[in-house]
């Protein structure tokens, strides 16, 4: 059992180093996807395309039934003009009216139903006494009181303005053109975003990187420190090679603290804008000095005209004023529309004999109307045009502006390139002076100050290879960004 257990331990202490150090590290790829998961702006982005979405739904509702309906009741006292004429009328009805809109063929159906009773108080039969001793002729005027039914369905078909319901689904197919355009400038919010912080992630990753130069700066300081306090135990050297040792040692600690502070507090940034406290206890994962290879300038503007989104938000806004020409062309157009209405009524003294209907009243007609200089539609027209040229001169505007930005950044990433290799080159340079200081001064030949400024300078060549990196790579953080690639 003692022998299971030392084994774990030994199996332990070989392996978990390696595993906590991966569990130590976070890339780019997991910090920025971890922030499209949590941070709020980009729930934000997607209920905003959704918000569109639902607002071009809301004009469904003009396809739906639409019923009305209600009772009513009329008193009016006629005036005598003969002596049919009732002393007054009194009418109690109910109605309602069902109607739908066809949006794929612009047609308008309806079903109306009415049902009304009628009193006509004083009215009286009329006689006429032809001979005095033949009883008077009574002509019968109708019951003073009625029931009338009444079923209408009435069915209207553009044939020249609306066919096929254009002007109907008008404003919810406009909406499609809002949708699209909500998506794209939601896209283009979110990756300003995740560029902004790759820029800061990036910004740890630097501040890492000079941690550890600071770091072999220090621990080359002490080292150099108890050398020189051997060397004046020895009597090889002056007091003052000892404090200058000192000096180099406290200057290096002052470094590191200062560094080491900025790093903590990007760190809890970090770890607040991802919701994360996890980032807390792990350290960036980038390699800073790795050169990207990019296609050529001229294949890197003619995709970025393809894919950005910037440029297809204008696009779709300059579809969708072409769309809307098309309305106001069709508003310009005459009205002609074929009607037809079938009517279902009856009249009787009872209630239910009233009901049955049946008799029939047909009506088929063509409607026809014209507006003469439909000068708002023809006035929305030219405002449209005019809308149009400008939207394309935005585009172009636009085109030039980000064909600039792209040439701007991409001849910085290839100049860098060449910056990088003569700071590659210096930080050799530096370290060879530093040995060749350092040579001399064993020997009794330099002195301490010497080998103290070359290896400030090898450890600020280094810092400067290192802060060059960093303006590399959020060049090509800026690089990709223009080419909509960070999502």
């Amino acid at each position: 059992m003692k022998y299971l257990k030392s084994m774990l331990i030994v199996f332990i202490g070989l392996y978990s180093p390696s595993l906590f150090s991966q569990a130590q590290t976070i890339t780019m790829e997991q910090f920025l996807g971890q922030l499209k998961k949590v941070h709020p702006l980009f729930e934000s982005e997607r209920l905003t395309v959704q918000l569109e979405e639902e607002r071009q739904k809301s004009y469904l509702g003009d396809e739906d039934w639409h019923i009305t309906s209600g009772p009513y009741y009329t008193r009016t006292n006629p005036l005598p003009a003969t002596s049919f004429s009732p002393e007054s009328i009194n009418q109690i009805s109910l109605g309602a009216v069902a109607q739908k809109a066809f949006w794929k063929t612009g047609g308008r159906l309806s079903f109306s139903w009415s049902s009304d009773f009628t009193d006509q108080a004083g009215l009286q039969d009329f006689e006429i006494q032809l001979d005095p001793l033949v009883p008077p002729i009574v002509f019968d005027v109708g019951t003073s009181k009625h029931y009338q039914n009444q079923l209408a369905v009435r069915y209207v078909q553009p044939l020249l303005k609306n066919r096929n319901g254009f002007l109907d689904r008008l404003e919810y197919d406009l909406k499609e053109f809002d949708i699209d355009f909500a998506e794209a400038q939601s896209l283009e919010n979110q990756e300003d975003f995740l560029a902004g912080l790759a820029g800061k992630f990036l910004d740890w990753v630097l501040l890492t990187e000079q941690k550890q130069i600071i770091q072999d700066r220090l621990k080359l300081s002490e080292e150099e420190l108890a050398r020189t306090n051997k060397k004046r135990e020895a009597y090889l050297v002056d007091e003052v090679d000892v404090i200058r040792a000192g000096d180099a040692v406290r200057i290096a600690k002052r470094n590191q603290m200062l560094i080491e502070s900025r790093w903590k507090a990007l760190q809890a940034e970090l770890a607040v804008l991802t919701l994360n406290n996890e980032l807390y206890h792990l350290n960036p994962e980038f390699n800073l000095y790795e050169l990207q290879q990019l296609p050529t300038l001229e294949e890197a503007g003619a995709q970025l005209r393809r894919v950005s989104r910037q440029i297809k938000t204008l696009n779709v806004r300059l579809d969708a004023f072409k769309y809307a020409r098309k309305g106001f062309e069709e508003a310009l157009k005459p009205s002609l529309s074929l009607v037809t209405q079938v009517d279902f009524k009856n009249l009787d003294a009872g209630f239910g004999e009233s009901l049955k209907m049946d008799k029939l009243d047909t009506y088929v007609g063509l409607e026809f109307s014209v507006r003469l200089k439909d000068r708002t539609a023809q006035s929305q027209i030219i405002k449209n045009d005019i809308f149009q040229t400008q939207m394309k001169k935005q585009i172009l505007d636009l085109d030039l502006t980000l064909t600039s930005a792209l040439t701007n950044v991409y001849i910085q990433i290839d100049e860098l390139k060449e910056v990088l290799r003569l700071d590659v080159e210096q930080i050799e340079s530096a370290r060879e002076r530093t040995q060749e200081e350092l040579r001399l001064y064993n020997r009794g030949r330099g002195e301490l100050t010497f080998v103290i400024q070359s290896q400030d300078s090898e450890e600020n060549a280094k810092l400067t290879y290192a802060g060059d990196a960093l303006t590399y790579q959020k060049f090509i953080v800026r690089y990709r960004a223009l080419m909509d690639e960070l999502l």
